[in-house]
């Protein structure tokens, strides 16, 4: 009984966690993703803010073209002027006041996209999307790692509220490199031991019970449900996300620091296998067709590329999704003891759009839509819609996910909808066009 009241979200410590003291909101990070004169606009969802205010004014001239109120959500997609340009950014608001405005992005709308070569999209797949995303978490956890091991050290709120909020950070390009689970990931076995959940929690607590070692060696050698995102989440975060400092024991700080080293090491080992100067996978996947001994051809690339896509998708819906609510189970949320459920969520779709556009953050460069969209622009619009409207519909479902499944279930079928709306179109209409 004891294990299982582990996975019980109770309601008082969620709602202190919820709804803290409210303070002006920080300042969001604004990304721009240009398609010819469609231009779509995302940034960060902020703790605390209930509204943002989108900012344009006239590269040329400095005059204001616009300041838009966008409501409590994080994207639009918009339809520009041909050749106009701007600078855009972006501010978060809630009843205690507004962030300052993102730094601004520069805007350059064109007519028409020129169309990339297919080799062109599966280089800049590889470099921009997949090595750049995989930098970015190998730094994160590195971050993480600092975190804890202060924590370890300090062991107070501040400095656990500073981990807590890293392994959100963490958490982000994780979860937006799963349309690309192949190659070292695939391998060398790093995604069950980065990503494996339910937490064993019987298990994790006959280690924190015993005396067995808990160094970075013996941490390694664990399977891969005691080691990972969701037992360095349930360390930090607790049952229903309101621990506190005083909380941890001895053996759970020396747990918590190993199994955060490792996962430091391993999204490095995972950097490492797509480095130019290392492991190099980013070479093999970007001379497909042109001496790769495993992609014989662009069109095996194109593939790999789009099989990705298509297996987060399923799985977001049938797995992520629709397996708790229809089991009415609460264990089976992924990100739980941090209520990180649907940003995660959101995050997988995102990583749909980032193979499917070719850009990651701030980084531009030509994607697969623009070859769909030189062969059928309607099968390149309704993409990017289903995209979008996928990202929307969970983000409508309510805060926390573990108990929406109980409390709003048609929230989460309309989400679980839309995934499967652009699952059957990756499926039966963008795969095809690849082969």
């Amino acid at each position: 009984m004891k294990t299982q009241t582990k996975f019980i979200i109770m309601g008082l410590g969620m709602f202190l966690t919820l709804f803290a003291r409210a303070e002006s909101p920080a300042t969001p990070t604004l990304y721009v993703s240009p398609d010819g004169p469609q231009v779509h606009f995302y940034w960060d969802e902020v703790p605390g803010a209930e509204n943002y205010t989108l900012l344009a004014s006239d590269l040329a001239s400095g005059a204001l073209f616009g300041e838009f109120d966008m409501g409590s959500s994080s994207r639009i997609s918009a339809t520009l002027p041909a050749g106009s340009s701007f600078f855009v950014s972006v501010r978060a608001e809630n009843t205690d006041g507004f962030s300052a405005y993102s730094i601004p992005r520069q805007l350059v709308v064109s007519a028409d996209a020129s169309t990339p070569t297919t080799e062109q999209v599966i280089q800049n797949y590889a470099s921009n999307v997949i090595y750049n995303t995989y930098r970015d978490l190998a730094e994160r956890a590195e971050k993480l790692n600092t975190a804890v091991v202060k924590l370890r050290f300090e062991t107070n709120d501040n400095n656990l509220s500073i981990a807590q909020q890293q392994w959100v950070s963490t958490r982000r390009p994780w979860e937006q490199s799963e349309a690309f689970l192949f190659g070292p990931v695939d391998t060398a076995g790093l995604d069950p031991a980065m990503d494996s959940w339910p937490v064993n929690s019987t298990d994790l607590q006959n280690l924190l019970d015993g005396d067995a070692s808990l160094t970075i060696e013996a941490a390694s050698a664990f399977s891969d449900d005691l080691k990972g995102f969701h037992v360095i989440e349930f360390l930090l975060f607790g049952t229903d996300g309101s621990k506190t400092s005083a909380e941890f024991t001895e053996r759970e700080l020396m747990y918590l620091g190993a199994v955060t080293n490792v996962l430091a090491n391993d999204t490095q080992r995972l950097a490492q296998g797509w480095n130019p100067n290392d492991g190099n996978f980013l070479a093999e996947f970007s001379q497909a067709g042109n001496g790769s001994s495993i992609y014989t051809s662009q069109t095996a690339a194109l593939q790999e590329m789009i099989e990705g896509m298509i297996g987060i998708a399923g799985e977001l819906a049938s797995v992520k999704l629709e397996d708790p609510t229809r089991l009415r189970d609460a264990t089976l949320v992924e990100s739980q003891f941090s209520f990180n459920s649907r940003a995660d969520f959101m995050d997988n779709v995102r990583s749909i759009r980032n193979a499917y556009t070719g850009n990651y953050l701030l980084s531009e460069g030509p994607g697969l839509n623009a070859l769909v969209k030189s062969i059928n622009p309607a099968l390149d619009e309704t993409i990017n819609n289903q995209i979008e409207t996928a990202i929307a519909a969970i983000n409508e479902i309510p805060q926390p996910f573990a108990e929406a499944i109980l409390t709003s279930p048609d929230d989460v079928q309309t989400a679980i909808d839309a995934v499967n709306a652009l699952l059957v179109t990756l499926s039966n209409q963008l795969s095809p066009l690849a082969k």
